[in-house]
């Protein structure tokens, strides 16, 4: 691609942005004092390589997802907020009583679309001991943590009395990993390991309703596969501390802007969700200085 036709191209994507409207040649030529005729052929190259479509015969141009990830790729690293903004979302936060759930609502709030803040611990607490209880369908798992907390699991396995002696016997001692499975308990312990790890995620969720001013709302499809994505809690996290990515049309019709953060013994990720045809410069914006404002550093 060349210069010319990436500035042809960003701008085609900014103008669908704003208008969700094809594009057409002629207004491209003007707003970039290109000839028409340059324009059209450059337009039917980008067409040709798979950045845009043309919806039809007579109709402007709409980019692609290949469109819309080379532009929102081309916005890293994003600008920061202002530094008066970034210093006064600060001060909030240090003052606020729950601090992941303020910096969730600024993230809707100051980006217009759905967030999500996933927190894992660095480290897996010590767990020093496991109790099991037999229950009418199934068996409940009492873990003793570290630092004095329990953790309930309901398990969907039932076991005779004689098992579940066994299995608390292999889980009586402190661990970090849980101990190897006794011979016919495999499958016990398997739940047992994945309910312990979901367990100690933390997700904050807010401004759902945000993306229901976006055109695309109007389609049933594009709102069932976005609040799928917005309840979905245990993902891995996939944004190291520091780090701003994102992610376009790897669930249909949807991007994902994600802020890698760090906090004393949390790990996270701050995650915004909306429509491919997303306002990438604000959203990366604002998720790459929230995620700097929690781990307390600034961007230049």
């Amino acid at each position: 691609m060349t210069a010319r036709q990436r500035r042809i191209l960003h701008h085609l994507v900014e103008v669908y942005i704003r208008t969700k409207a094809p594009v057409p040649s002629a207004r491209l030529a003007e707003a970039l004092g290109l000839s028409p005729a340059l324009a059209r052929y450059e337009l039917i190259a980008l067409e040709e390589m798979g950045y845009l479509s043309k919806p039809h015969a007579s109709a402007g141009r709409v980019p692609t997802r290949q469109a819309y990830r080379q532009y929102a790729l081309s916005l890293l690293p994003p600008a920061p907020l202002p530094k008066t903004t970034q210093e006064s979302l600060l001060r909030a936060l240090e003052g606020a009583r729950e601090p992941e759930l303020f910096l969730v609502k600024m993230a809707s709030g100051l980006s217009g679309y759905p967030a999500l803040l996933r927190l894992r611990p660095k480290r897996a607490p010590k767990v020093l001991q496991i109790h099991l209880s037999p229950l009418p369908e199934g068996t409940l798992a009492v873990a003793v943590l570290e630092g004095g907390r329990v953790r309930e699991v309901r398990l969907p396995h039932t076991l005779p009395k004689e098992k579940l002696r066994e299995a608390e016997e292999a889980l009586s001692r402190p661990f970090r990993e849980l101990p190897e499975a006794p011979k016919g308990l495999e499958d016990l312990f398997a739940i047992l390991g994945r309910a312990l790890s979901a367990g100690l995620s933390l997700t904050y969720r807010e401004g759902l309703a945000q993306v229901l001013k976006e055109p695309e709302a109007q389609d049933p499809g594009f709102l069932e596969r976005l609040v799928r994505l917005y309840e979905r809690g245990e993902e891995d996290l996939l944004t190291p501390p520091g780090r701003v990515d994102v992610r376009v049309g790897e669930v249909e019709g949807l991007a994902q802007v994600q802020a890698g953060l760090e906090q004393g013994e949390w790990q996270g990720e701050l995650v915004l969700l909306g429509p491919m045809r997303m306002r990438y410069p604000e959203a990366l914006s604002v998720a790459q200085s929230l995620s700097q404002v929690y781990t307390g550093t600034h961007a230049g």
